[in-house]
């Protein structure tokens, strides 16, 4: 139980951290693809930590893990094509 709960809050700062790089870089005024990959990365990162940590799914079934873990990776860089391409 103790161990959960380091889990929980290091990740959690891993959340604000992340949340906080994120929001300076998109409040700076540079417009560059290292930005915007950037930002995209921690999106994937976050939507992992989320899946693995807060909704208990490293211990689930693989193909409910992979599908929420897909979903976070997915749809980013969906996004990511249509924008820069």
């Amino acid at each position: 139980m103790n161990r959960l709960i380091n889990n929980v809050h290091f990740s959690a700062i891993i959340l604000i951290v992340l949340t906080l790089v994120s929001t300076l870089l998109a409040q700076s005024n540079s417009q560059t693809n290292l930005v915007a990959i950037l930002v995209t990365l921690s999106v994937v990162i976050k939507g992992q930590q989320i899946v693995d940590v807060f909704m208990e799914l490293k211990r689930a079934q693989a193909k409910w893990r992979w599908l929420l873990l897909s979903y976070a990776i997915l749809v980013p860089t969906i996004l990511a094509i249509i924008i820069y391409i």
